[in-house]
């Protein structure tokens, strides 16, 4: 047997979960195949869920997306199998075979998100930009923009091995961003994309930074904080203007940065209300990373969102097709927690656009008909 890649270890209990999904992976592809309107495939991003004859040893990659979607379950074996089998039929649905080979313009979408390398671990590192967007040109059309955004994150996960590298990292830059800005356009697409996102690509990231954060999200913040997780939130990193290339350079390495991410790089003028805010992670470091690739591109690999192949990404063993995470612009990003908790309560889109693919606390509930979780603990 090969020796187990740092994404594959894992505890007794979650051991004997995993196993006890894989012996219902060929009644899950079946079960696919008759609620689909598409033919089903057996393969989920490049690794095939069913062995073949000639395969002499089982794929521990498939351990590590089994786990993937009974963590977003809390080990429920019957979500876990459900959620599966509904995210092999939305792959078949939405045509995720060819999505990769399509076009979309790239003066619109890029200047929304892109794929730029990774960071020290060997983690794809995907950026979304949130300032001075046009909204109708970008989400008016909900269709392209969810093709588009399942393209971005399709390409993100080419780079996991599912081996020693199992997520990604996200950089959320909110320069330029209006306080006005998210309008009825936005939080269609933000819905859309938040609902698509976590239910069919759960446990994709690793960390989520907020770079260039302007100081009147902290209330926001504050307030979404309440119903997070503590696992949630330990994948959060808030980050000022001042301090965003620093902070970025220590947590991704500078050599893997673009160009406006960089120390030193030219800056627009600060806000009166971050010049002088020195960041801090929002909470605890996250959890210890995978083991990295040892292929980087030192000199920095160069950004890609469309039908071009990624560059400079971490190396892959397999063929996947591909994580953040753009979401269209959330309303007012997070900031550190306030030691006083604001007494507004939280709206569930608001909620939901800032936790996109993650978790909440196991006794939090969110409407499920604005959330499509009937459990309470996915958004």
């Amino acid at each position: 047997m090969s020796m187990l890649g740092k994404a594959q270890n894992f505890t007794e209990t979650e051991a004997e979960l995993i196993a006890q999904l894989r012996e219902l992976l060929p009644q899950v592809v079946e079960d696919a195949g008759k609620l689909s309107s598409e033919p089903v495939g057996s393969a989920i991003w490049g690794v095939p869920l069913l062995p073949v004859s000639s395969d002499k040893e089982r794929d521990l990659r498939v351990d590590v997306i089994l786990h993937k979607f009974l963590k977003a379950r809390n080990g429920d074996i019957v979500l876990a199998r459900q959620m599966l089998t509904n995210t092999l039929k939305w792959r078949a649905e939405f045509k995720i075979g060819g999505i990769l080979d399509e076009e979309f313009p790239e003066d619109v979408f890029g200047k929304v998100g892109y794929i730029y390398g990774t960071d020290g671990e060997g983690r794809p590192v995907t950026y979304n930009f949130y300032g001075s967007l046009d909204n109708k040109q970008v989400f008016g059309d909900l269709e392209r923009f969810l093709r588009w955004r399942v393209q971005l994150h399709e390409r993100g996960m080419q780079g996991l091995d599912f081996v020693n590298v199992a997520d990604m990292i996200q950089v959320h830059d909110y320069d330029g961003v209006s306080v006005f800005g998210y309008d009825k356009v936005a939080r269609a697409a933000s819905k859309a994309t938040v609902q698509l996102m976590s239910d069919n690509y759960p446990e994709t990231l690793a960390t989520k930074i907020f770079a260039n954060v302007p100081g009147w999200g902290e209330t926001v913040f504050n307030v979404i904080c309440r119903w997070l997780s503590d696992d949630t939130k330990r994948k959060f990193v808030v980050v000022s203007k001042a301090s965003a290339p620093r902070v970025l350079a220590e947590r991704i390495g500078e050599a893997n940065l673009p160009d406006k991410f960089r120390p030193g790089a030219v800056e627009q003028p600060k806000e009166a209300s971050t010049a002088a805010a020195e960041p801090k992670p929002l909470v605890a470091e996250p959890a210890p990373p995978m083991a990295a690739h040892s292929d980087h591109n030192e000199g920095g690999p160069r950004p890609t969102s469309r039908g071009s192949q990624q560059s400079g990404s971490g190396s892959s063993d397999i063929d996947s097709q591909d994580v953040d995470e753009i979401s269209p612009p959330p309303p007012p990003p997070p900031l550190p927690v306030a030691t006083a908790a604001p007494k507004l309560g939280p709206q569930p889109e608001t909620l939901a656009s800032e936790t996109a693919g993650l978790r909440l606390s196991d006794n939090a509930t969110v409407d499920t008909q604005e959330h499509g979780d009937k459990h309470g603990t996915q958004i």
